[in-house]
């Protein structure tokens, strides 16, 4: 990785992170149970991250990103059928 890849990742990181986004917020709005673990992970399934690059930002293996996926889901209630994608773009309306 290049110095200028490696900057323009770790400046989406930090966005990514911000704990002050309107989506965030308005995930907890909706969802008050959830902890910063489930938000963060939130906002990189929005940011169409692949598993294993959540797993590689998040220091665990893929197995266990899928395993917090699974988990978010059942406290989202986003069927196994629906689309990430599709589940947040109608968050934000």
């Amino acid at each position: 990785m290049t110095v200028l890849e490696q900057r323009i990742m770790d400046h989406l990181i930090t966005e990514l992170q911000s704990s002050s986004s309107p989506f965030q917020d308005k995930l907890r709005t909706q969802y008050p149970s959830l902890t910063a673990y489930d938000l963060r992970l939130s906002t990189y399934i929005k940011a169409n991250l692949s598993t294993k690059e959540i797993a590689t930002l998040l220091n665990i293996t893929p197995d266990s990103v899928k395993k917090a996926k699974h988990r978010l889901r059942k406290k989202l209630r986003v069927g196994c059928k629906e689309n990430w994608a599709s589940f947040f773009d109608v968050l934000l309306e």
